[in-house]
């Protein structure tokens, strides 16, 4: 499994499991990587299209964010590789796996900050900008974060 973080997180990846971590402010993906199964694209926009490159002819991109994005992408593929996307919503099924999971402490998270209710606002404009580091936790305010 081959995967892109920040470069302060490489060994982060590397205690998920993964293989081949790479640092995506290095020098373009693409001219590391060739020949790829499956690209899982979680983050949108030009990024799958700067993935196309890396897949084998017949390879499989999956675009997460936002399905506006499909079109643009399948039209740049070309018929070489495949383009999907995944549209996630909760429902019963998946919400008790998931459950299932946390209760048997097999997943992962990085807890980047906690903040009080109040900064809702600032939380989501940092989880936007892509610099959160990790999953924010807004606690009610007054509440004692410790």
């Amino acid at each position: 499994m081959i995967a892109t973080a920040a470069p302060g997180d490489q060994a982060f990846l590397v205690e998920l499991g993964v293989d081949q971590p790479i640092g995506y402010t290095r020098a373009n993906v693409a001219d590391e990587l060739t020949g790829v199964d499956v690209v899982l694209n979680l983050v949108g926009g030009a990024v799958g299209v700067a993935s196309l490159p890396v897949l084998r002819d017949g390879g499989l991109l999956i675009s997460v964010p936002s399905a506006a994005d499909i079109e643009p992408l399948r039209a740049a593929a070309a018929g070489r590789v495949r383009v999907t996307g995944i549209l996630v919503g909760p429902d019963r099924t998946s919400m008790d796996a998931i459950a299932a999971l946390a209760s048997a402490s097999k997943l992962r998270q990085r807890i980047a900050r906690t903040l009080p209710l109040e900064q809702a606002a600032y939380a989501h404009e940092l989880g936007e900008s892509g610099r959160a580091g990790g999953k924010m936790i807004l606690i009610p305010d007054g509440a004692d974060d410790g």
